[in-house]
């Protein structure tokens, strides 16, 4: 199967995501960023990476954004850029455009002009748009602010066949159990008396910390 060409524009924090992301998933992927710092940081972790403004037309094209299957335009801070980035892929003819917005306003503006999907960071992090590998039962994740993180994950052993007041996560470790999804069944905001069963999905908002003493194995994550 061909691979898809992916190109990432503007690095910033979700930017600089998705491109490594994208590709240790094996993907073809060109990175594009007005500062050069960046770039040199970035550029033995993407295919092929450019110093250049996203707004130029003929930089784009001369990066192969034009050849790519599908661009994230990463860069929000800017609206205009960001803007302006979105038409000129969308000129290119390019399949998919998924396009960081700001705010509720912002998306509106970048759905009319046709952007295939637009992304509101604090709702949808980087792991979502590019569905990360799983590992030491880490089954989703999401970070909300410096250390503060939500982590869907099988229960742990010693947690099966107890309630939650019984566990007392949040007392104990701080945390706070938002929902638990058991088959096609999605429990939101359970009870204390829920039991925790074996196959179990537990949605979780806590510290980093916490998720590390309880050997939630996360180091690994950019």
């Amino acid at each position: 199967m061909k691979k898809k060409q992916f190109a990432v524009l503007g690095l910033g924090r979700f930017g600089s995501k998705v491109a490594r992301e994208l590709y240790y998933k094996k993907q073809e992927v060109i990175a594009v960023d007005k500062d050069e710092v960046i770039i040199q940081d970035i550029k033995d972790e993407v295919t092929h990476a450019f110093i250049g403004d996203i707004t130029d037309e003929e930089a784009l094209r001369e990066a192969g954004v034009a050849e790519c299957d599908v661009v994230v335009i990463a860069e929000s801070t800017h609206l205009e850029s960001n803007i302006i980035a979105a038409q000129i892929c969308k000129s290119f003819g390019i399949k998919k455009i998924i396009c960081k917005a700001r705010n509720t306003v912002h998306g509106k503006i970048l759905s009319k002009i046709g952007v295939n999907e637009v992304i509101f960071p604090e709702q949808e992090e980087a792991i979502k748009l590019v569905n990360r590998e799983v590992s030491s039962g880490v089954l989703d994740y999401f970070e909300l602010g410096e250390h503060v993180n939500i982590v869907g994950t099988r229960p742990l052993g010693r947690w099966v066949g107890r309630s939650l007041s019984d566990l007392d996560l949040r007392n104990k470790h701080n945390m706070t159990v938002l929902a638990i999804q058991r088959g096609e069944e999605k429990v939101f905001i359970p009870s204390g008396e829920t039991i925790i069963a074996a196959g179990d999905v537990i949605i979780i908002f806590g510290e980093e910390d916490a998720f590390k003493k309880l050997d939630l194995d996360i180091t690994h994550r950019t």
